[in-house]
């Protein structure tokens, strides 16, 4: 197997960060290109023998496929430039915190694109989703289901991606859970049938715990994955990478990737 030509956007955030230093053990992939924001302090540094730029176009000319963990708006950007190039690179995003306009502009751009997208890259939270919406499905008519997740105090969104995921998991299960609620001080704020709770704390340097109850009477069912080290992410993204490549234009999840 010829090595995939990896491009990162966004190499000095902290998960870009973290799959430069798994990539030395991936005999079947090598670096071309390492694109931060344009007057980033890191603009000319070199870093496991790969200079950082800021040329979108370049990064996009050099990649097989770019790894993507950055912000919406730079995503989107990246993706119209895809778009108005003569390249068409492999895209595998994580990025987390679109708005519902946002979200709407992504799904308009990836078509025609090959995307390989999801909130989470861990093995387990996407073999978690398949529990969820089996339990959904079997038991989610007769539960009150909650979605607890912590993370580290610099997480920006809340909820985070991957409990909105989860939500989607329980929905394909039942579908008649169709409102969310977000848990937050209230004198007066009864549970509804059929909707969705989200609770989340933000504090130290968590990488990442999710919980869906499921509350039966007079008994309960938790599902729960915990993430002690940020390297399960970079490990997906980076196997994510490897599967995509020589796939045909679409949208692709981890759960594809799993079969």
């Amino acid at each position: 197997m010829k090595k995939v030509k990896i491009g990162i956007y966004g190499p000095e955030g902290r998960m870009g960060k973290d799959i430069l230093q798994h990539t030395i053990k991936h005999k079947n992939i090598q670096i071309a290109y390492l694109c931060e924001q344009k007057k980033h302090p890191s603009i000319g540094n070199t870093t496991q023998g790969v200079n950082i730029g800021d040329n979108i176009e370049k990064l996009i000319d050099l990649s097989d496929v770019i790894i993507d963990f950055t912000t919406p708006k730079a995503t989107l950007l990246l993706m119209k430039c895809i778009k108005k190039s003569n390249q068409n690179p492999y895209l595998v995003t994580g990025t987390t915190g679109y708005s519902e306009t946002e979200e709407t502009k992504f799904l308009e751009l990836s078509k025609g694109l090959k995307i390989l997208r999801s909130f989470n890259m861990s093995i387990g939270i996407n073999l978690l989703k398949n529990l969820v919406t089996i339990s959904s499905k079997k038991i989610g008519s007769i539960s009150d289901i909650e979605i607890f997740e912590i993370h580290h105090n610099q997480k920006k969104d809340i909820p985070s991606g991957t409990a909105i995921t989860l939500a989607d998991s329980i929905r394909e299960g039942n579908k008649k859970f169709k409102k969310f609620a977000f848990r937050e001080k209230s004198s007066d704020n009864l549970r509804r049938k059929e909707e969705i709770g989200f609770s989340c704390i933000r504090g130290g340097d968590v990488v990442g715990e999710h919980t869906v109850y499921f509350f039966l009477n007079g008994e309960s069912l938790e599902l729960t994955h915990k993430a002690f080290d940020r390297k399960v992410f970079s490990y997906g993204a980076l196997e994510a990478a490897i599967w995509i490549y020589g796939k045909k234009p679409g949208l692709y999840s981890i759960i594809d990737m799993l079969g």
